[in-house]
């Protein structure tokens, strides 16, 4: 999920990106959900929560990271996310994980539930990130963590782009927004997870390069995430002027031989559950 300009039908957005979402030959979100599995320290035989799974860019890895005596749940509030996902684990034999239709805002599990509570780039999109975020510190075990990734640093070429579309936007329709509030850097993230009873252990920042062939690839790839939440608006007559103003400020990231390259970096929290104090000494 890669834009935090979402509209408030998100799940329907992520509904209809669902048959190509991650399936566009871009390196994107496999390599950050690899490493926010990473960053989990997941363990041989341990219970995750993976919230807003798409098509398994987390999901996948932490079920190779738990093995067959632990045990992966992924949630997702797009039913067509979660059919097409379910089919994927059941071709890769994976028995000790099931996905399920699920709100990440408040997840439906009893309390202390999981070893892990994972959420790659979905937290922001959230109505409520904070609250949910107290919602996945119940979830964990005592000994438990819960692990999120946002957005840091975007490419220029990839925002003066989105800026190059959004331009062409009805005058009613609500601009992109960059990262900011509970998750725009170091010190607003510790305070965010503070306030939802959680202790930053770490948060590490990792980048990802990403090719494209063309612009045209550019696009399909935009219209396969939350970025069609932005595409979706633009007049059918607008398209091929916003399309040929996107691929102009895509030229600043053409490489030698050809086609385009983004680099994208976030930031991976580890956090874990802050005990409430006891009774006070008589």
């Amino acid at each position: 999920m890669t834009s935090s300009s979402q509209p408030s039908g998100a799940a329907e957005v992520f509904e209809e990106a669902a048959p190509s979402y991650d399936r566009t030959g871009v390196s994107f979100f496999g390599p950050f959900g690899a490493e926010l599995v990473r960053q989990a320290d997941l363990r041989p035989g341990e219970r995750v929560l993976d919230v807003g799974c798409g098509r398994g860019a987390v999901l996948f890895p932490a079920a190779h990271a738990v093995g067959p005596t632990g045990h992966v749940t992924g949630i997702d509030l797009a039913p067509a996310m979660i059919a097409l996902t379910a089919e994927d684990v059941a071709r890769a034999g994976l028995d000790h994980v099931d996905v399920r239709v699920d709100d990440a805002q408040q997840p439906d599990f009893p309390p202390r539930s999981f070893d892990a509570v994972l959420a790659g780039l979905v937290v922001f999109l959230l109505p409520e990130p904070q609250q949910a975020l107290r919602a996945y510190a119940r979830l964990v075990r005592p000994s438990g963590r819960v692990v999120i990734s946002t957005f840091g640093v975007q490419d220029p070429a990839f925002v003066a782009a989105t800026d190059a579309l959004a331009a062409h936007l009805p005058t009613e329709e609500p601009r992109p927004t960059r990262p900011a509030g509970p998750f725009a850097d170091e010190q607003a993230i510790t305070a965010t997870m503070t306030g939802a009873g959680l202790a930053v252990t770490s948060i590490v920042e990792h980048r990802v390069e990403s090719r494209f062939d063309d612009a045209d690839h550019w696009m399909r790839w935009m219209w396969s995430h939350g970025a069609r939440a932005l595409l979706r608006h633009l007049p059918t007559d607008r398209l091929p002027a916003a399309t040929a103003d996107a691929a102009a400020a895509l030229e600043a990231a053409r490489v030698p031989g050809g086609g385009l390259r983004l680099t994208t970096e976030i930031r991976i929290t580890v956090a874990v559950p802050v005990e409430p104090p006891g009774p006070p000494h008589a």
